[in-house]
């Protein structure tokens, strides 16, 4: 996406908050580690890092024992595997989210009445995202985040359609089960669709099929977990591998799979 004629007024005016945010990035926080989930189960995590940023107003950010403002400017680098959830978005507020699927990075603009979702080439941003979770200090992290906001500025940009209520069910019971081993089938059932509509649905929207989808997640998150200094055990329990053992089967079948 670039600014032109099309836009409406709320497109052009988070397009201009964005070209400007390089300059006035304030401070970027960074949340990394294991906790388990509240005992609601309220939220979920990431297999990549993501990033959320403020763009106008204020936008809160919870995650076990902490809840943090992001005022505008404001950022947090979300590492993967850790369980946070989104507030409500209060109104005058204005956020800009940054994550990666499996074919793409995606991103989104939101406020309380509106939202769009776009996508872009996974890299170089996502390397430059990892670059800036794993930042010496605040300064370096700082820097290192206005790089991942100019690529994104350089990259096309194309609508993600992430509009359809099943598949967000879908992706949402995915992400948010990942560390209890949730089921294939019970990432399909709750679209509310059928089996074979979920699945057809799931496959074009998402990029891959259910359980490869599931499959590279969790070695995602497991590989988060580990660089992050967590154990190899607690690493595959956290990503929805039963034992260490299972996640080391599941990198082997990805090692020869990258192979042929």
């Amino acid at each position: 996406m670039r600014q032109n004629a099309v836009m409406d007024p709320w497109q052009r005016r988070w397009w201009r908050l964005l070209e400007d945010l390089p300059a006035r990035l304030g401070a970027v926080q960074r949340w990394t580690g294991l906790a388990a989930p509240p005992a609601d189960g309220d939220g979920g995590l990431h297999a990549t890092p993501t990033a959320v940023v403020c763009l106008a107003g204020v936008v809160r950010v919870r995650r076990p024992g902490e809840v943090l403002d992001l005022h505008a400017g404001e950022a947090l680098l979300i590492a993967p595997g850790v369980w946070h959830h989104h507030e409500a978005m209060r109104p005058g507020a204005l956020v800009f989210a940054q994550g990666f699927l499996a074919t793409c990075s995606d991103v989104l603009v939101r406020d309380e009445a509106r939202r769009w979702s776009g996508r872009l080439a996974s890299q170089p941003s996502r390397n430059l995202m990892e670059a800036a979770l794993a930042a010496a200090d605040a300064a370096q992290r700082r820097r290192r985040f206005a790089e991942v906001i100019a690529q994104f500025l350089a990259e096309p940009v194309s609508d993600l359609a992430f509009d359809h209520p099943a598949l967000d069910r879908m992706i949402d019971r995915m992400w948010s089960g990942l560390h209890r081993g949730v089921s294939v089938a019970q990432v399909l059932a709750a679209s509310g669709l059928s089996r074979a509509q979920a699945y057809r649905l799931f496959t074009a929207g998402y990029g891959l099929p259910p359980k490869r989808a599931m499959e590279q997640s969790r070695l995602w998150l497991a590989r988060g977990l580990l660089s992050a200094g967590v154990g190899r055990g607690a690493a595959a329990r956290g990503s929805g591998f039963a034992t260490a053992e299972r996640l080391r089967r599941a990198e082997r079948r990805a090692a020869g799979s990258a192979a042929q």
